[in-house]
């Protein structure tokens, strides 16, 4: 597995700020997303619970050289012991 944290800040397509962070297999596709959005709201999605009336689990493989334009903000390898622990600590309101 790998594991990204995206920051959505500083972005220049007009995407509204957060933070993510993503559980990604080997071949590039989501496991397990967390969102948590500027005004502090947390939304949650995994393979079993892929999509609701607030959002999705992101579609389509991982792209790093895509994710690292910095018009869309910034992205950074992650250890899976912080993703866990952002996962666990973390309530999310789709949950």
């Amino acid at each position: 597995m790998n594991y990204r944290l995206y920051c959505s800040s500083g972005n220049t397509v007009g995407v509204d700020e957060y933070v993510s962070y993503a559980e990604i297999d080997a071949d590039g596709y989501y496991v397990r997303y967390l969102e948590i959005n500027s005004n502090g709201t947390a939304l949650r999605y995994t393979e079993t619970h892929a999509a609701d009336h607030l959002g999705i689990l992101p579609e389509g493989p991982w792209d790093d050289a895509e994710a690292s334009k910095p018009e869309y903000g910034h992205y950074f390898v992650i250890s899976a012991q912080l993703f866990e622990s952002v996962w666990a600590a973390t309530r999310a309101v789709n949950a």
